[in-house]
């Protein structure tokens, strides 16, 4: 009787011994596992928030150099690596061109028409401007390339050669669309009721007309070159 009593419950014992065995190593196998997520976890953010701290000092310890454009009607700021490239004054225009001159900003230029300004220019996209109390300039958001939203244009190039340009509007600004060169990513600036101008009157020098005309040729377009100009732009 004891013999058979012994007999019958040793699997049970051993299987309950053995479920409990499993049962710890589990334990131990997920408390290892969440202690190393938990620890990935806590690395990332601290990589964050370093990554984060060391841009914001970056930035506050390195400021980007500038070139200060002085002339007798206005000064403006320009990337330091910016060069003037060419003045032109005859009965047609009145400008003044810069350009940059690093590779990785190839391909952009500013020209800054002064008084003679063509009317007729067109352009791809169009920065509304606005002269403020004290003649500096108040800048808008720019424009979608004007193909976009004038009618009958295209952004398909074989199609747009055939076309003309046209009148658009942006913001209640009046320009002229570029319809047929729509990858040459011209931004000019206008000012409601003006096309191709804004009219600046400075305390020595008296009001005078401007028209950017900005080419942004890169493969990475960077328009805050041209918002840092007009917003540094001031009338003498």
């Amino acid at each position: 009787m004891d013999s058979r009593y012994h007999h019958d419950h040793k699997p049970s014992r051993h299987r309950r011994k053995q479920a409990l065995l499993i049962f710890s190593i589990t334990m131990v196998i997920l408390g290892i596992m969440a202690a190393l997520v938990w620890r990935d976890i806590r690395k990332n953010n601290d990589s964050q928030v370093a990554g984060k701290s060391r841009v914001i000092l970056q930035a506050q310890d390195n400021p980007a150099a500038r070139l200060v454009v002085n002339e007798p009607l206005f000064s403006m700021e320009l990337p330091e690596d910016w060069k003037e490239l060419k003045r032109q004054n005859d009965q047609t225009e009145n400008s003044i061109t810069w350009q940059s001159t690093k590779n990785p900003g190839a391909g952009r230029s500013l020209k800054l028409y002064i008084d003679i300004i063509p009317a007729t220019r067109s352009v791809n996209r169009l920065v509304p401007v606005m002269a403020t109390q004290d003649n500096t300039i108040s800048v808008g958001d720019i424009s979608e390339n004007c193909a976009t939203f004038t009618q009958g244009g295209t952004l398909n190039v074989h199609d747009a050669a055939l076309l003309k340009d046209a009148p658009a509007k942006w913001n209640k600004v009046d320009f002229i669309c570029d319809m047929s060169r729509v990858i040459d990513n011209e931004v000019g600036t206008g000012s409601i009721g003006a096309i191709n101008s804004i009219t600046l009157t400075g305390p020595a020098k008296g009001a005078h007309k401007y028209f950017f005309l900005y080419t942004e040729h890169n493969i990475q377009p960077n328009y805050d070159i041209l918002y840092n100009a007009l917003r540094s732009f001031k009338v003498k």
